[in-house]
């Protein structure tokens, strides 16, 4: 006889940790660029090019990527625009890390702060937040079974635990040429440009996943000498598919899409014209699939002819316990500062999302955080015709999720779902923004699971010490399997003996145990 087994997979998570890096560096205005007279609005990106993990230590090497609108000195209502890049290379101690755990990387922009030192020199400084997380993939071989098990009785479990089908970083390209519209003259100088993704919608598919969404453009250009700037929103939709073995629809995902790096450069058409922009976008993709599947395991066995050993591991799993999309509503209203020029009109406005604390509760996950807003609009200045209101809406939102604790695992993905503005007058601005925070949490949960076996003579001694018929009280753990196991019967003995219906047994109740 030999045991029937099944190989068990999954992934456990380790470690997560949160570390802080700074970013401090001066930047010289390239030769090609004009003055800078003031800074109007700035932006930075964190990419990360390559991770390495080591024993109890990662080293994780990336960039910032940065640029600004800025008015021109000496040119009354001219803007120019400056690009660069900072780049940064940390070893960070994890402990207990090992190079073959799986080792996921992300990291934001937690401020930024460029200002100018002259009118040729900036200074960049910015706090970054990284996020590591750690997880090992565990494979054992638990019993299910047992082959020739004659005289053997067996008593199985189901155990439920949430399975890691697919854990992987993709790229979703986006290459789209785009006309401007027939009201709008042609691109003599593109100045400024800024993309944004909005309502990205994913769905586990046949080994792939669907991705569907838009990607916003505002940009800044000049036309003919004789005419004032102009601005653009353009919306971009897009669709498609990436590779994802084993996937399948239906399955739970956790899929994280965030902006990489973009290009916008503008291309003649087909009679020469500057009026096509090609915009070339990455979408990078955080995808986790799981799949909730019920194990069937031998959990413990014994013989009334023979004495049975096993030999056990512990099973350390993980369960979903929930997951959940909410959506939380803020208005607010930004008030422009006195040394700033009126407002005339708004061009733009963009939001990012950052959760600054979550923490369980009784009644789910309390999530507070806030939205980062910038405003690009028209000033009452026509010496500065362009400027920009900056801000920070607060939120905290109760997402509802049960049974949670201290040992939850959960994730956190806050996105931007819609944000607009309206005038209230040329001194403030009325935001209205949807937040979508969408978790997922798993319980940590422990099992053992049968890994071998031995079989030896019975022990006749002792069995023979224990009466034929046995008179017995049920205490308050017992269990039928626990009872037969004890006095060497079977579970149909002692039913059939006591003329039980149901296998639930009473504190207190009394047994007529008829040795097998």
């Amino acid at each position: 006889m030999q045991l029937v087994k099944k190989e068990i997979r999954t992934n456990n998570h380790k470690v997560s940790k949160l570390v802080q890096l700074t970013i401090d560096e001066d930047f010289n205005v390239s030769d090609s660029r004009q003055d800078i007279d003031k800074i109007i609005i700035s932006q930075g990106q964190v990419v990360i090019d390559e991770t390495e993990p080591m024993v109890d230590r990662i080293r994780v090497k990336g960039h910032v990527s940065y640029k600004i609108l800025y008015s021109v000195a000496k040119a009354e209502g001219e803007l120019d625009s400056m690009e660069g890049s900072v780049g940064f290379e940390e070893t960070i101690n994890v402990d207990d890390l090992l190079p073959s755990y799986d080792t996921s990387v992300s990291c934001e922009m937690e401020d930024l702060n460029i200002s100018m030192i002259h009118s040729r020199k900036i200074a960049v400084k910015g706090l970054l937040q990284m996020k590591i997380d750690v997880t090992e993939q565990d494979v054992l071989e638990g019993a299910e079974g047992i082959e020739n098990g004659d005289n053997i009785q067996c008593m199985y479990k189901k155990v439920p635990y949430t399975r890691t089908v697919a854990d992987q970083k993709d790229v979703f390209r986006v290459r789209e040429l785009v006309p401007i519209p027939q009201s709008k003259p042609n691109i003599r100088k593109l100045i400024w440009h800024s993309v944004t993704v909005n309502e990205v919608e994913t769905k586990p598919l046949d080994n792939k996943i669907g991705i569907r969404g838009e990607l916003e453009i505002f940009l800044i250009y000049r036309a003919e000498e004789q005419m004032p700037l102009q601005y653009l929103n353009l919306d971009i939709p897009f669709n498609g598919e990436v590779e994802c073995v084993g996937s399948m629809e239906g399955m739970t995902a956790d899929i994280g899409v965030v902006l990489g790096e973009s290009q916008l450069t503008v291309e003649p058409d087909e009679d020469g014209e500057e009026r096509i922009l090609n915009l070339e976008a990455n979408l990078e993709l955080e995808i986790r699939i799981y799949q909730e599947e019920e194990l069937e395991l031998l959990g413990d066995m014994f013989s009334t002819t023979a004495c049975i050993d096993v030999e056990t591991e512990n099973f350390d799993y993980e369960s979903l316990l929930t997951r959940n999309n909410a959506k939380t509503r803020i208005v607010e209203r930004l008030k422009r500062k006195e040394n700033q020029a009126g407002i005339l009109q708004v061009c733009y406005v963009e939001g990012t999302v950052k959760v600054d604390d979550t923490h369980a509760t009784e009644e789910g996950l309390m999530v507070e955080g806030a939205v980062e807003v910038r405003i690009v609009y028209i000033a009452e200045d026509d010496t500065r015709p362009m400027n920009s209101l900056t801000g920070f809406l607060p939120f905290t939102y109760l997402v509802e999720a049960k049974d949670l604790s201290p040992d939850t695992i959960y994730h956190v993905r806050p996105t931007l779902e819609q944000i607009n503005s309206i005038m209230l007058g040329s001194d403030e601005v009325e935001i209205k923004a949807v937040v979508n925070l969408s978790i997922i949490a798993f319980a940590k949960k422990q099992c053992k699971i049968i890994t071998d076996m031995s079989i030896s003579e019975i022990d006749y001694e002792k069995m023979n010490q224990l009466a034929g018929i046995i008179g017995y009280m049920v205490q308050e753990e017992d269990t039928l399997w626990n009872i037969a196991k004890r006095y060497y019967t079977s579970i149909d003995s002692i039913r059939k003996v006591n003329q039980l219906e149901r296998d639930e047994l009473t504190p207190g109740q009394k047994l007529v145990i008829v040795k097998g």
